[in-house]
């Protein structure tokens, strides 16, 4: 498990449980993802717990580190999982003065902030805190390519 100070976790899936106790709503995410059986979900938006925990299905666009700002939220963890493709995902702890803007309807923003690179294969997660962890993507080191993934929001 790679951790850095409650700003990221990258782990197999078939660690997944240990992050239960992570926040309040944790448990419910964890369970979902252990159960690893996500055919029946549909394009976009899936409940799991209404606005607690739901899951993105997407099949993301992945592009050059170049093309990818790191973004920020302040109400949900993002858990993403990679189901067809390996992702490289760009991980940096917030800095409040990094230049970009938030949008509290969305609850994202985008910042220009240097971020380490790492990349998530299939069969692993990437958990991004609130608030700390400004996040880059859907990176790929290959061609731009389309690549099934899962982003679970969990709440704070």
């Amino acid at each position: 498990m790679k951790k850095a100070d409650g700003v990221y976790v990258i782990d197999s899936l078939a660690n997944i449980g240990a992050c239960a106790g992570i926040g309040r709503n944790f448990a419910k995410a964890c369970e979902f993802l252990a159960k690893g059986d996500f055919s029946s979900l549909k394009p976009g938006r899936n409940e799991i717990d209404g606005d607690e925990v739901f899951v993105n299905f997407d099949e993301a666009n992945y592009v050059a580190k170049e093309e990818r700002r790191p973004e920020l939220h302040r109400r949900y963890f993002d858990i993403h999982v990679p189901l067809d493709a390996d992702e490289v995902i760009g991980l940096t702890r917030h800095d409040e003065s990094a230049n970009g803007s938030f949008n509290e309807s969305s609850d994202g923003g985008f910042y220009d902030e240097p971020v380490e690179w790492f990349t998530v294969r299939r069969g692993e997660f990437a958990v991004c805190w609130p608030v700390v962890c400004a996040h880059a993507p859907a990176v790929t080191t290959d061609v731009p390519k389309r690549a099934k993934k899962l982003i679970v929001k969990v709440k704070a």
